[in-house]
């Protein structure tokens, strides 16, 4: 799973589904086969189902408790932690990662451990801990390319851009992904991942055709198939297309992101689409207000503080300056509070 070698994972997990109907009952197998194949179900779809997650944690939580297998709970708050991570709790997942990071020792497995560094430099990015980040970053993709998992790799670099992007060192983070999208030519999900977060580092630099052609084709190369990465580039196409006054376009797509969103649960998408919405659509600040809250609620402060600080130079450019200045203090509100998140 680590290698995503996709076919060799399904037919391990059919070898041992059938291993598991011959062996004696036990408890602890049983525990660590449920989290394993959460995590495999977490690889094959790219999100979670919250609800069937929750319910397989809660059901292993008392065999982990009785256990002195630290391996097994170095699983427990792994998997746990990437649950968390998915659900875009970042400061939930950062924690658990945390307790996982204590258990590493025990694990003595090179690959596991590049992943442990994968995801917790990637849940460090996303509440803006930048040098803590990329420390974490570098270390997966030492592992990683020694190990020869190259899309692994990728992803890698690919959070390494986005925190060049978020610093708005636009040209370093072009030239990162331009390389990666080379190396992605023979991985169809990484080479998704990279074109869109090229369309993001266009959109910050405000290039919002080249942003276009590349949320465009990331869609091409997803085709219909309902994929939470299609529903984030609906949301990034329509913002881009209001931007450059193509709001028919824009609206349609606007809906189609807003209804698969809901249906898979993304919280932040749900709120950015509503504030698209209540900022082009329907002129509805209340709406606007009422999910820039909902972003603070679950701690997705980045996400709210970028969007405010958008609104701000977008009320300007009205001369509506009163508005402007309420955003402008938005933004600076959810900066303060991302930084008293840290990693406690």
């Amino acid at each position: 799973m680590i290698a995503r070698s996709i076919d060799q994972s399904i037919l391990l997990q059919v070898e041992i589904k059938d291993m598991l109907k011959k062996m004696e009952q036990s408890d602890q197998i049983l525990a660590y086969y449920a989290l394993v194949e959460y995590r495999f179900d977490m690889m094959m779809n790219q999100t979670t189902d919250k609800e069937a997650g929750d319910k397989m944690l809660k059901n292993v939580d008392p065999v982990v408790r009785s256990s002195m297998d630290n391996l097994l709970h170095y699983f427990y708050y792994f998997i746990s932690g990437q649950h968390e991570f998915m659900q875009d709790h970042y400061r939930s997942a950062i924690k658990l990662f945390r307790k996982a990071e204590r258990l590493l020792e025990y694990v003595n497995d090179d690959a596991e451990e590049a992943e442990f560094h994968y995801y917790m430099g990637s849940a460090l990015q996303r509440i803006n801990q930048y040098v803590f980040a990329s420390s974490y970053l570098e270390d997966a993709i030492v592992t990683y390319k020694r190990l020869q998992y190259t899309e692994k790799v990728i992803f890698c670099y690919n959070i390494m851009a986005g925190l060049f992007s978020e610093t708005e060192n636009y040209a370093k983070a072009n030239e990162i992904l331009q390389e990666n999208l080379i190396q992605a030519q023979n991985y169809p999900l990484a080479e998704i991942i990279v074109l869109r977060m090229l369309g993001i580092n266009e959109y910050r630099y405000k290039n919002y055709t080249a942003a276009k052609q590349y949320y465009k084709e990331v869609l091409e190369k997803v085709g219909s198939d309902s994929h939470p990465l299609a529903t984030k580039t609906k949301y990034n196409l329509a913002q881009t297309l209001f931007k450059l006054s193509e709001t028919t376009d824009a609206t349609t797509l606007l809906e189609e992101g807003l209804t698969e969103a809901k249906h898979l649960d993304l919280v932040e998408f749900i709120s950015n689409c509503y504030i698209l919405k209540g900022l082009y659509v329907d002129n509805d600040i209340d709406l606007i207000d009422q999910s820039l809250q909902t972003l603070k609620k679950h701690n997705l402060y980045f996400e709210a503080e970028e969007i405010a600080d958008e609104l701000a130079v977008y009320f300007e450019e009205q001369n509506r300056l009163d508005l402007s200045i309420k955003y402008l203090r938005e933004a600076y509100s959810s900066k303060k509070n991302l930084l008293k998140l840290g990693v406690d």
